[in-house]
């Protein structure tokens, strides 16, 4: 990865035209890295079409200490196939952290209570 913090971008816009002059903006939803490089994936705002545009980000720090990106856009059609499974994973991956945080988890308490109401049933068998 860069040396620049990319959460810094959480609001990165960028505005894309089409070859028929129509201006598209889009917001940085995901940073991640694929073979050493940094890729970012933009969605449309105000769109839920669900379709990505991926861009190599290089990041860096200046001489002065302030964070300078470039921004150019993937166009191998191979790379991009690949960015989508890697994008994909890593959505993927997400969910299932969020579905985990969402379970509730016993106390340490609560836990102890049923194995307790468990060996007392034993017990008086």
């Amino acid at each position: 990865m860069a040396d620049i913090d990319y959460s810094e971008l959480e609001e990165l816009t960028l505005n894309m035209e089409d070859e028929n002059g129509v201006v598209t903006e889009c917001e940085l939803q995901f940073v991640f890295e694929y073979e050493d490089k940094d890729y970012g994936a933009f969605c449309e705002v105000d769109s839920d079409t669900g379709e990505f545009y991926f861009f190599v980000m290089n990041g860096k720090t200046n001489w002065k200490g302030e964070p300078e990106l470039e921004i150019e856009p993937v166009e191998d059609e191979e790379l991009l196939e690949q960015l989508v499974v890697v994008l994909q994973q890593i959505i993927d991956e997400e969910m299932n952290e969020d579905d985990e945080d969402d379970e509730p988890e016993l106390e340490d308490d609560e836990d102890d209570s049923v194995w307790d109401e468990f060996i007392h049933k034993k017990l008086e068998e």
